[in-house]
């Protein structure tokens, strides 16, 4: 996935194998597919991750790393190096096949190289896009010493893949007729349009008159895209327009995006008259784009050559007038022969151009069928075809399956005498390799095999036991518990003033987990690709993170912050004062510095991409989002027993009373004073129902916890239980008639979905999240509505409850399942 991060992410190539992949990855049905990312670059890296995550590309990735340096490839040694680090990084992932998305790939810190001298290879494909240097080196050889050089070294190294997936047939036959390549090699998979493209277009929504306004586009107009370069022959969209008659000069513009120097000097020169008639743009994003092809009343495009051609594509779909050069493959993309011309013919062009621009009957045959014909180009097309190429390679490879073998505490990497030159040579000149070399061999060593860090700081700092810290502990254990069996590796992490530190013992020693703990007490070390899991509600002073945070970030890896709840932010009046300010803190910290965010609900996930959507300018990228749903079993793995002495006799004297159930900390949000207001009225009327409230005593409830305390239902009908344990809340769902929750708000309610699981009615408040959860299995009443809990209270009595059916419940073993597959994908 090299070209998404290189300059080429923002071009042509970029946005090609952006969309390839992201359609391979939606037909993969069996086949296993491995991205493969660059760390040269930590802050390109994240934001081709979160490309990835925003376009829900769901596969799994890993991370190269070799020597990098300003231009790498103009540096004998650090090429010869980072090619062996490439090579034993390749081969340690035991692939069938593998595809280069961009072979000639130079400038900064990236290097495409590959040691065809390494033993075993996978089988290799690469999609090949042109070779136009070789078509022109007047233009782009000669005149450039290290290209000169370096392009011909890139052919020759080029031509040894085993397979070419061409983007057109002017390609396959350049790959032929210019690098002697097998015909039986070459398969054409052509392009596609963009999806958010094709959708803007196949909606048919109206012109934007105001981008066209703001840059300064009055009059009906002659669009040409180009990026400046001189094969695009922007000048010749120029010379054409200054041969059109006088009177259409004044009648239209002529718009151009990006161009060279030539035409910027005869805008100031030759054809200055023309000046005033002429839009320069510049870069153009795509709404701009959009509208300009909406808008155009000829889209000219002159182009010297093309690999394909995406602009006369986009420019068909969505109906504009095409007229298309007749050079490379633009013949293959256009609708109608007779919309191409010769560039080299200014004459004959500015005919066509004339004729296109008020010549009705010309006009029709250039815009007749052009939709529907462009529509036709779609990346479906595209990842079908190369996926029966790659898979008839892999056929013809013989599998090396990934190895995970320990040596001396190490994953074990192949390492020859010839690397061990190459790398000498190269930390002898270049000492300020040794970093890259050490993330190169470790990546390597990986396998491919990611490792998660979890932190449980609060967990560990202190067990409260409370709603947030079961999630935690069960997330904790379940990841573990699923490791093998997905490929990773799960570390339990946790904060303290001397640094983060491996929390192994704790986990084997409070949470039970099968875990190695040689590393317990040790400060975390960061490996290449690590994901960062801040699973605990570690809020306060986030920053004491960010060492932690900016290693994992240097390393290629990930931030992921799980969010329980905004409340705190929603409705603040339900928190201690203190919490407000330190939650609003944390989660501006994170949101500036995080990956991404895990929601335990969808409707949380909405409270935090509102918040996200209020302060666009204080991100860097912005943070992808994603809901799940939080499993249903009391702490995973235990065992239930017999219930507490306490419990028991409490059951056994509620004899034959319904006995209505409410879960959680006795906290404002939870409105437990409307449930026994409501109560109050039951009794009143004579109703029999028992309440049990289960919740320690939380903030700002001193009236409530002694009318609660010195009630005079209380250890009859009324039942206040703090410190209840996990086996003794299953004993009281299995007895209890209903569960009710009367909060004002929750991140998710998991009490709800543990008593669901039983098949205990639910009497809900009607929070937009109870509703996710339970759906029509519940009955809810208004928040804070006493008198319709009341109401509902006796009819359950009486005529029975509803029984939940068909509420979604998870194990924690399946819900951790989840967790990781939206961690890694």
């Amino acid at each position: 996935m090299q070209a998404c991060l290189t300059d080429s992410r923002d071009r042509g190539i970029g946005r090609y194998a952006d969309n390839l992949v992201a359609e391979m990855v939606r037909q993969r049905q069996d086949d296993e597919i491995l991205l493969a990312l660059d760390g040269a670059d930590p802050m390109r890296l994240r934001q081709a991750r979160s490309r990835l995550r925003h376009q829900c590309v769901r596969t799994a990735t890993t991370v190269m790393h070799y020597p990098a340096s300003a231009f790498v490839d103009h540096d004998a040694l650090r090429m010869q190096s980072a090619a062996r680090l490439r090579g034993r990084f390749f081969e340690s992932l035991g692939l069938d096949a593998f595809l280069h998305t961009s072979y000639f790939e130079t400038g900064g810190s990236y290097t495409t190289g590959i040691d065809w001298a390494a033993d075993p290879l996978p089988k290799t494909a690469v999609i090949a896009y042109d070779v136009i240097p070789l078509l022109y080196p007047e233009r782009y050889l000669t005149p450039h010493p290290f290209m000169a050089d370096w392009y011909p070294r890139k052919c020759e190294s080029f031509s040894r893949f085993d397979c070419f997936l061409s983007i057109s047939q002017a390609t396959r036959v350049d790959l032929i007729e210019k690098l002697d390549i097998s015909p039986e090699k070459i398969h054409v998979i052509n392009a596609g349009l963009d999806p958010g493209m094709l959708a803007i277009a196949q909606a048919g929504l109206p012109v934007d008159e105001a981008i066209l306004m703001r840059r300064g586009i009055d009059a009906p107009f002659v669009l040409m895209v180009g990026n400046g370069d001189w094969r695009k022959n922007t000048l010749g969209a120029l010379e054409a327009f200054a041969r059109l008659p006088r009177s259409l000069q004044k009648k239209y513009l002529l718009v151009l995006t990006q161009v060279g120097t030539d035409v910027k000097e005869a805008l100031a020169g030759s054809f200055s008259h023309l000046a005033s008639r002429v839009r320069v743009l510049g870069r153009v994003d795509d709404v701009e784009l959009v509208t300009l092809y909406q808008a155009c009343r000829v889209f000219y495009f002159p182009s010297f050559y093309e690999g394909f051609g995406l602009p006369v594509l986009e420019a068909m779909a969505f109906g504009a007038p095409v007229l298309s050069a007749n050079t490379g493959s633009l013949p293959e993309v256009v609708h109608d022969p007779r919309c191409l011309f010769d560039p080299h013919d200014i004459d004959a062009a500015a005919s066509l151009l004339e004729a296109a621009l008020e010549d009705a009957t010309f006009r029709e045959v250039l815009v007749s069928g052009v939709k529907a014909h462009a529509w036709t180009y779609n990346w479906k097309s595209c990842a079908e075809t190369a996926f029966a190429a790659l898979r008839a390679l892999a056929d013809d490879a013989k599998a090396v399956q990934p190895r995970f073998g320990k040596a001396g505490g190490f994953d074990r990497v192949r390492i020859t005498q010839e690397d061990i030159d190459a790398w000498s040579g190269l930390l002898i000149d270049a000492p300020d390799a040794v970093g890259h070399l050490e993330q190169g061999l470790a990546a390597a060593a990986a396998c491919g095999r990611r490792r998660i860090l979890v932190d449980i700081s609060e967990v560990v700092r202190l067990d409260a036991r409370s709603g947030i810290q079961r999630v935690v502990r069960n997330y904790c254990a379940g990841l573990h518990a699923l490791a093998d069996d997905v490929g990773v590796e799960v570390q339990p992490v946790y904060w303290t003033e001397h640094g983060i530190l491996y929390a192994s013992d704790y986990a084997a020693n409070r949470l039970g987990m099968p875990i190695e703990t040689a590393n317990a007490g040790m400060r975390v070390t960061v490996k290449p690709n690590d994901l960062l899991l801040m699973l605990d509600s570690s809020w306060w002073s986030p920053e004491r993170f960010d060492a932690l945070h900016t290693q994992v970030a240097a390393a290629g890896g990930e931030v992921v912050w799980m969010v329980y709840d905004l409340i705190p932010l929603l409705v603040p009046h339900t928190c201690d004062p203190v919490m407000p300010p330190v939650f609003r803190g944390w989660l501006e910290h994170a949101a500036a510095t995080a990956d991404g965010f895990i929601c335990i609900s969808e409707a949380t996930r909405q409270d935090l991409e509102r918040f996200l959507d209020e302060r666009p300018a204080h991100l860097v990228a912005r943070p992808w989002t994603r809901a799940m749903h939080l499993g249903s079993d009391l702490e995973s793995g235990q065992i239930v027993g017999q219930a507490s002495e306490a419990i028991a006799s409490l059951l056994e004297g509620l004899e034959a009373k319904p006995l209505v159930l409410a879960v959680g900390t006795v906290e404002p949000r939870k409105d437990y004073a409307t449930i026994l207001a409501a109560f109050e009225k039951v009794w009143a009327r004579g109703g029999n129902a028992a309440l049990a409230i289960v919740g320690k005593h939380g903030w700002n409830v001193e009236e409530l916890a002694q009318k609660l305390q010195a009630h005079p239902q209380l250890g009859t009908r009324l039942f206040w239980l703090q410190g209840v344990s996990d086996t003794d809340l299953h004993h009281l769902m299995d007895r209890a008639d209903v569960l009710v929750q009367a909060s004002v708000a929750e991140g998710f309610g998991l009490p709800l979905v543990e008593a669901g699981s039983r098949g205990k009615p639910l009497l809900l408040s009607d929070l937009a999240v109870f509703k996710e959860i339970a759906g029509e299995e519940a009955s809810y009443f208004p928040i804070g509505d006493a008198d319709a809990l009341v109401a509902e209270i006796e009819r359950g009595v009486a005529n029975g409850w509803k029984v939940p059916t068909n509420i979604r419940t998870l194990t924690w073993r399946e819900s951790s399942r989840g967790l990781i597959d939206k961690l890694l994908y």
